[in-house]
C-alpha cells in the first residue's frame, strides 16, 4: 500500500507537489482506513483529486505512471518471451513512446535541473523508500532504502549517485560499474540478479494496475477475468449496479480473432436475449472495461490509479466504485483507488474523508500546486470543517481550485 508520492519539476509541476495517503488524526469514516501490520501508521483507502481542466490532475497521476514505467520498461522488454502472461500483457501497456521531455517548460533554467521522485510504500512487511532523479533522460541520483513494519531501523539497501555507488549488505556481490546512466540500478538488478528485496519491490510497481479514459480506445476493449469464478463475481458487481448483464459470448475467426461480442439479457419469459456489446451503453462498455482490473485489485490488495474514472459513469456507480475501496468488508486486503474526478455530488463527507479530497490548481503564472481539503485554509486561517457543503463551495471558488462555475454563471451580469 502506498504511503507517500512526492515529486518535483514534472511537466506543470515547478515546486515539489505531495500525495500523502497517510491518515489525519480526524474522527470520519475511520472504520475504512487500512492498518498497516505492526505498525502504528494508518492510510486512506482513496484520494480523489479535483480541478479544472488544465489545472494538473491528470499530471499526477502521469508522474507516478512515469516512475513506474522508468523502473519497468527495460525489465519488461528482457521479458517478452518469458511464459508468464503477466509480462506480456504489462509490456503492452506501457506507452512505446514515453516523452522523455518532462522538466517544468515555464521557467528556461528548469530544463539544467533535476526531475525528483520520491515513494513510499509497504508490501510484504517491509516499508520502502525509493528515490529517483533524473536530468535529460540520465539518472543522477537514486536510493533505495528499506524498514520492518513496526521498527525504527532503516536498512540502506543502496545510494547511487553520478559519482559513486554505496551498496548495502543485500545487494553487496552487485556489479554497477557497467550500469548505463540511462536505466535505474533498480531494473539492473531485477534483470541480472535473484534478491528477494528487490524482486519485492520492483513486484509491488508490476502489481499497480493503470485505467486511462484520455482515450476513447481503453473504452472499446472489455476486461474479462478467465476464472468462471471471477467472471461471475464480475456480473454480481455489475447486477448490484442495476445492469443486468448475465454474460458475455464472442464470436471468433478462423485465426482466433475476436470478431464479434455479445451481452446476454435475462428476458421476462427467463429467456437469454444477445445484444450486440457496441449497443450497450457507453457507460455498460466502460464499466466491462475495468471492473475486471478493479475487482483484481480488490483480491490482491494493489494500487489502482484511473484518471477520468467519473466520465460516463452515473454518480452512483461512480460511488458504488469508491465504497468498494472505502469498505472493509469488500476491500480486506487494503487496496487503494487514486482518481481524478470532476463529478461534484461524491464530493461530500458521506463518501469521502476531507483528507481523500484533494485538489489541483494552477497560480498566476501557470504552475500548478497540489492540497488536500483538510490542510486548506480560509481567509480567516481556520480550517474546513466536515459539516460544509465541499461540493458546492468547490463551484463557488472557495477552496482555491477554482473550476471557473461561479464566473462562467456570472458572466451575463458582469457584461
Amino acid at each position: 500500500m502506498i504511503c507517500q508520492f512526492t515529486f518535483e519539476n514534472f511537466k506543470a509541476f515547478k515546486d515539489e507537489a505531495i500525495l500523502d495517503f497517510s491518515a489525519e488524526t480526524i474522527k470520519e469514516h475511520e472504520s475504512g482506513l487500512i492498518f498497516v501490520e505492526n505498525d502504528k501508521e494508518r492510510v486512506v483507502p482513496v484520494i480523489a483529486i479535483y480541478g479544472p481542466n488544465g489545472g494538473g490532475k491528470s499530471t499526477v497521476l502521469e508522474a507516478l505512471r512515469f516512475l513506474r514505467e522508468t523502473v519497468l520498461r527495460v525489465i519488461l522488454l528482457t521479458k517478452l518471451h518469458d511464459e508468464e502472461s503477466k509480462y506480456i500483457s504489462t509490456i503492452r501497456k506501457l506507452n512505446s513512446s514515453t516523452s522523455r521531455n518532462i522538466c517544468y517548460k515555464l521557467s528556461p533554467e528548469y530544463k539544467d535541473m533535476p526531475t525528483k521522485f520520491d515513494i513510499m510504500f509497504y508490501v510484504e512487511g517491509n516499508k520502502i523508500r525509493y528515490q529517483l532523479s533524473i536530468i535529460k533522460n540520465k539518472i543522477v541520483e537514486e536510493n533505495l532504502y528499506s524498514q520492518k513494519a513496526g521498527t525504527g531501523e532503516v536498512q540502506l539497501v543502496f545510494e547511487r549517485s553520478e559519482s559513486e555507488c554505496i551498496l548495502g549488505e543485500e545487494v553487496e556481490n552487485v556489479v554497477v560499474e557497467k550500469v548505463n546512466d540511462t536505466m535505474p540500478l533498480l531494473s539492473h538488478i531485477t534483470i541480472n540478479y535473484d534478491i528477494e528485496i528487490i524482486d519485492t519491490v520492483v513486484g509491488w510497481f508490476l502489481n499497480m494496475e493503470v485505467l486511462d479514459y484520455d482515450s476513447p480506445r481503453s473504452e472499446s476493449k472489455i476486461l474479462l477475468p478467465k476464472s468462471v469464478g471471477k467472471q461471475k463475481k464480475l456480473f454480481e458487481m455489475l447486477r448490484e449496479m442495476d445492469i443486468a448483464i448475465e454474460g458475455i459470448r464472442t464470436e471468433k475467426d478462423l485465426d482466433g480473432n475476436i470478431e464479434n461480442v455479445f451481452a446476454k439479457h435475462k428476458m421476462e419469459n427467463g429467456e437469454i436475449c444477445e445484444i450486440p456489446l457496441e449497443e450497450e451503453s457507453s457507460g455498460t462498455r466502460k464499466l466491462l472495461s475495468c471492473l475486471a482490473k478493479i475487482s483484481n485489485c480488490l483480491e490482491e490488495g494493489n494500487l489502482l490509479i484511473a484518471d477520468e474514472l467519473d466520465a460516463k459513469l452515473h454518480p452512483k456507480l461512480l460511488r458504488y466504485i469508491i465504497e468498494l475501496f472505502t469498505n472493509p468488508q469488500s476491500n480486506p486486503k487494503g487496496a487503494q483507488l487514486l482518481l481524478t474526478s470532476h463529478d461534484i455530488t461524491t464530493m461530500n463527507r458521506d463518501v469521502f474523508r476531507r483528507d481523500e479530497i484533494w485538489f489541483c490548481a494552477k497560480n498566476p503564472y501557470g504552475a500548478s500546486k497540489l492540497y488536500s481539503l483538510v490542510s486548506f485554509r480560509k481567509k480567516d486561517g481556520t480550517l474546513i470543517r466536515n459539516d460544509e457543503a465541499y461540493g458546492k463551495r468547490y463551484l463557488e471558488g472557495r477552496y482555491g481550485a477554482d473550476p471557473y462555475i461561479h464566473r462562467i454563471m456570472n458572466w451575463e451580469e458582469d457584461e
